[in-house]
């Protein structure tokens, strides 16, 4: 038979139409449409009788003529549903040499019934009868490992040599292997070799036609009197056998076959899809706070409800007595007109409906005043890092800024009522500072109206409700915007603060707030900056803002922004101004080890929180690359990305070594370096595909790729970097587990989920193999780097797990959870988030993905119990 024209090396002139994904040609622009519809999976002719929708016409028309046919009718009385085709008997699990080479069908005892009825020789190879193979429509269906397209002579000459090497058991465990690409390409990548093996990626209980022993169908046979399309090709014939389970001929014979996919009795065949999973999690990830749904019932006003506060309850002498405040940080205390303020700027924001009951119970002026206090105080806030503390009066700020701290340190107390209203106060400054920008043009450069709108969007993004993080995401370019167009990238943005010596007190303290006014946007700016990079990594977005705008100078040295008065800051001040020149990002990168001889005149934190942004954009670059080198392989050069790839590795690795030896890294900074170290090694995108965010049949369209790198180095490294990330997790102090950290958690433990899916598999593929891993040495992926870990990312040798936290259930009876035992490691990270917050009221993004967590666990542990 011909071969069809693709994109190898065709004897004849390739067509002019070619496929997007696997570079096939075709000489006909229907053919291509009908191609791409493979990679698609689209089915856009759907039947007028039945729900049941096909990718060509000519497949709705076969189908359609089933309806018509008498013999649809008379199966109604015997349990057939109206409208359906009549079943053909099945294949038989071998064809005589006569049959197959006449295209006839055989019979499944030998000699067939054809061969002795005409006195010839029935000649078949007598292998498969010895060893007692099951006829093809009782067994489950093999595949080929080797994604090659094979003539029907071939294919049965495979078939029959692969079973004189095991069992029919062994061959559908097999079933489901991909290969995996050379060593040349990207360690995720993967390549499509055809449509045979397109179809069987996608519907991967479905048989191989190459694999398929018998007779082909005869086009003769399809006669129902309709205007069927005679062009078919041998792939399209291929196809049409791959796609239909039944002979579409020979009706009004007793079926075979037994129930399609659905049914009870298919049960053992589902334990054997490796994407079984993901249609379990699919609707934990419907409920995720990433999708966003909205209904008549969302709206700007939805939380003003919220805005007043329930009378006391009895334990309690006030509202703000839930909140332990250890410590103040501002000497001036909030006072009545303040508040007044705040409750004016509610009442123009506010819902008329809404009005009498927030002016009634709106929070006294020490409830306000100790949650914004708890929010200048907050660790996981770190809001002192960009609003000075030192000059701060509550009394001479805006109510925008003031309401927004109320309501980001109502949230961080995790009480659900203050929580409440500190959403519903969200909501008023989100709409009220707009007001002003549109009022007043020049307000756009206002520091505080930016510090306030920024405190909104961080409190959305991290607050698990998928409006809310939806708005956040939406409304961060206009702020992004108004820094770039006043400069505040760029070091001409920032003049220079100039101390002579000899001015006298009233000149000193102006320099001094103006040196704090232009260093509270420069690190604003740095505040947007890492908002950005939590919101790209939480998200899976492009960052807003370039590595290579990021040009103003790094913030000054804490000494200088935390002095209490005007004379410790002119001390500061001073020695800062006998130190080497000051430092951009692009210097950092460029070489980590100036840190050494400039490190005690920058802020520390924010100059590796700033350094990591801007490696996460780069590392984002080569992300994307990366997939597109993956749909389109022959687009970029393989070594060109190994070669990036690299160079940003010993670029983490430098700053790394060079941060160690200048302070101690914080586990905050150290989760986001090795989540950048997890990303560069591993498809996130695709991993949560196959964990079901988008269903089950884009798990299958991603499946082969997810083998693929589930089996290289680049997941064994992953493997190391989610570890640590777990690691350092459980190194942060208590209620700190929230927001970007929580994210990051979630990032790794999906990643050790899939691979510890897949390690799963190979288990239950090979049982030897199984058995000797029980004498091979652990691996700890959250301990420290030793020669066993060395082991495990080179050669794949050991028995990689993590550790449990003490005290929870899922410690008990081990302390080690195995990867091959994916429902115990995701129980293990989910207990971590819930150890760190304890009690019974935690962040809602939290609890999200704690819920989150437990759908994959449960998922995993039906499928080891299969």
């Amino acid at each position: 038979m011909n071969a069809p024209v693709d994109g190898g090396a065709p004897t004849t002139i390739p067509g002019l139409f070619q496929c997007g994904w696997c570079k096939r040609h075709y000489k006909r622009v229907d053919h291509l449409a009908r191609h791409v519809r493979s990679h698609t999976q689209a089915k856009p002719y759907k039947c007028q009788v039945c729900p049941k929708a096909f990718s060509r016409p000519d497949l709705l028309k076969r189908h359609g003529a089933g309806h018509d046919s008498p013999g649809s009718r008379s199966k109604q009385a015997t349990g057939t549903f109206p409208g359906q085709i009549p079943e053909a008997p099945a294949r038989v699990s071998q064809a005589c040499q006569s049959c197959a080479t006449n295209h006839l069908r055989c019979s499944e005892s030998k000699p067939c019934s054809r061969c002795t009825k005409r006195g010839m020789t029935c000649i078949w190879d007598k292998v498969l009868d010895d060893m007692d193979i099951t006829p093809l429509a009782e067994q489950e269906p093999t595949y080929a490992t080797d994604g090659s397209a094979v003539t029907p002579q071939a294919s049965r000459m495979h078939l029959q040599h692969d079973n004189s090497e095991g069992t029919p058991d062994e061959h559908t465990r097999e079933s489901m292997i991909i290969v995996q690409p050379s060593p040349a390409q990207d360690p995720f990548a993967t390549c499509v070799t055809g449509e045979s093996t397109m179809a069987s990626h996608v519907f991967p209980r479905f048989p191989d036609i190459d694999l398929l022993t018998g007779q082909w169908t005869p086009m003769v046979a399809l006669d129902f009197d309709m205007a069927l399309n005679t062009e078919l090709d041998d792939m399209d014939l291929r196809f049409l056998d791959t796609y239909n389970t039944h002979i579409p001929f020979e009706f009004g014979i007793e079926p075979a076959l037994g129930p399609l996919s659905g049914s009870s009795e298919n049960t053992s065949s589902n334990s054997t899809d490796p994407c079984r999973p993901a249609a379990m999690c699919t609707e934990a990830f419907r409920n995720s706070h990433w999708r966003f749904r909205p209904s008549v019932n969302d709206h700007a006003g939805a939380e003003d409800h919220n805005l007043s506060l329930p009378s006391a309850p009895i334990d309690h002498a006030s509202p703000e007595s839930r909140i332990s405040l250890d410590r103040r940080v501002t000497c001036a205390k909030l006072g009545v007109a303040a508040r007044d303020r705040i409750l004016a700027m509610v009442v123009e924001s506010c819902r008329p409906e809404n009005l009498s009951r927030a002016i009634a119970s709106f929070p006294s002026v020490e409830l306000l005043e100790t949650l914004f206090q708890y929010y200048l105080t907050s660790p996981i806030a770190r809001a002192d890092s960009y609003i000075h503390s030192a000059t701060f009066d509550p009394n001479e700020k805006r109510p925008e800024l003031l309401a927004a701290m109320a309501a980001a340190g109502a949230i961080l107390t995790s009480d659900l009522t203050l929580t409440k209203l500190g959403y519903a106060i969200q909501e008023c400054v989100r709409l009220a500072v707009p007001k002003h920008w549109e009022r007043d043009n020049t307000l756009v450069r206002d520091l505080e109206l930016l510090q306030s709108f920024l405190i909104t969007l961080e409190m959305g993004i991290w607050s698990g409700r998928s409006r809310q993080v939806e708005i956040a995401e939406s409304f961060l370019q206009p702020v992004l915007t108004m820094l770039r167009r006043d400069a505040r990238l760029r070091r001409s943005g920032y003049p220079k603060t100039v101390i002579c010596g000899d001015e006298s007190s009233h000149e000193l303290r102006g320099l001094w707030k103006t040196w704090v006014h232009h260093e509270s946007f420069k690190r604003l700016t740095f505040r947007v900056l890492q908002h950005d990079t939590n919101t790209s990594m939480a998200l899976l977005v492009n960052p807003l803002i370039s590595y290579a705008e990021v040009q103003l100078l790094l913030p000054d040295s804490d000494d200088m922004w935390s002095a209490s008065s005007v004379e410790h800051w002119k001390v500061a001040y001073l020695f800062a101004q006998n130190s080497p020149k000051a430092m951009t990002v692009a210097d950092i990168m460029d070489n980590p080890e100036v840190l050494h001889c400039h490190g005690n005149v920058v802020d520390a934190v924010m100059m590796a929180q700033a350094f990591l942004s801007c490696s996460w954009s780069l590392a984002w670059e080569y992300i994307q690359l990366s997939n597109m080198q993956r749909t389109r392989p022959q687009r970029w050069n393989a070594l060109l990305m190994t070669s990036r790839r690299e160079e940003l590795l010993k670029l983490l690795d430098h700053f790394r070594i060079s941060m160690n030896t200048y302070i101690p890294l914080e586990e905050d900074v150290v989760m986001r370096l090795e989540l950048i170290l997890l990303h560069l090694h591993m498809p996130f995108e695709d991993l949560q595909l196959f964990a079901g965010m988008e269903g089950p049949d884009q798990a299958r369209v991603v499946y082969p790729a997810i083998l693929a790198w589930a089996r290289s180095e680049s997941a064994r490294k992953s493997m190391w970097h989610a570890g640590q990330i777990i690691r350092a997790a459980k190194g942060l102090p208590r209620t700190t587990l929230q927001g970007p950290a929580a994210i990051m958690v979630y990032h790794a433990s999906l990643a050790l989920w899939v691979y510890g899916l897949l390690a799963l598999d190979d288990v239950r593929t090979n049982s030897d193999a199984g058995n000797s891993l029980q004498h091979t040495q652990q691996v700890t992926l959250d301990g420290s780097e030793s020669l066993a870990a060395q082991r495990f990312i080179q050669i794949g040798t050991g028995r990689p797990c993590i550790r449990g936290i003490q005290g929870c259930p899922t410690d008990a009876p081990h302390a080690e959870m195995f990867l091959p035992e994916p429902d115990k490691v995701m129980g293990a990270v989910a207990d971590i988030l819930r150890a760190n917050h304890g009690g019974p009221t935690r962040p809602h993004l939290v609890e999200k993905l704690i819920q989150l967590m437990k759908g994959l666990q449960s998922s995993a542990m039906r499928t080891g119990e299969l």
